[in-house]
């Protein structure tokens, strides 16, 4: 998403992502990560008053750029199953292309400010989900419920494919989750 910039503004947000990667979210300053990046501090000040302001624009733009891929392939896919694996395949491959943004899918115990902008984040996921969804359910809550019960199910399989000590790979992670969306968005 920032990496390989020019701009300063992206230098300085792909130091802070590479530093919340390593070592944690609560790790991540704007003095620190304008170091790493070699930009003035000052010159961000505004944008990012805070150290918290500098993080939640982190995890704003990897929402957005997971949101939009998932809705750009499904647009471009045919039918229910494959338009589930277009989505999922879309999001492996951010991941894949960037492994750092699964640590801001899931990283934000502590923080009430990310904490906040993670349910939003995963409410607008599964009304997407929802409105693209094949099931009719006389209880949206139940519909709605559904769809955050397969977010959560991709994103742990997700966890266990990032980490080396279990056998899931990328190809288990598309078919499985795309097998569960289906399941679960389709059925009754």
């Amino acid at each position: 998403m920032y990496r390989d910039s020019p701009d300063p503004r992206d230098r300085l947000l792909d130091a802070a992502l590479q530093q919340w990667s390593d070592h944690g979210w609560n790790t991540v300053t704007v003095t620190g990560a304008a170091a790493t990046a070699d930009v003035d501090p000052d010159e961000f000040r505004e944008e990012f008053p805070t150290d918290i302001e500098l993080l939640c624009t982190i995890f704003d733009d990897s929402s957005e750029e997971r949101g939009a891929a998932a809705i750009e392939a499904m647009d471009g896919a045919a039918d229910g199953v494959s338009r589930w694996r277009a989505s999922i395949e879309s999001f492996v491959t951010l991941l894949e292309d960037d492994p750092r943004h699964a640590v801001v899918l899931v990283q934000a115990v502590g923080s009430p400010e990310l904490q906040a902008r993670r349910r939003s984040s995963y409410r607008g996921f599964a009304a997407v989900m929802v409105s693209q969804s094949t099931r009719s359910s006389p209880e949206p809550r139940a519909h709605s419920a559904a769809a955050h019960f397969c977010i959560g199910g991709l994103t742990e399989l997700t966890l266990a494919w990032m980490d080396p000590s279990t056998d899931v790979d990328r190809d288990i992670v598309v078919s499985e989750a795309s097998m569960l969306f289906e399941l679960v968005m389709a059925g009754g």
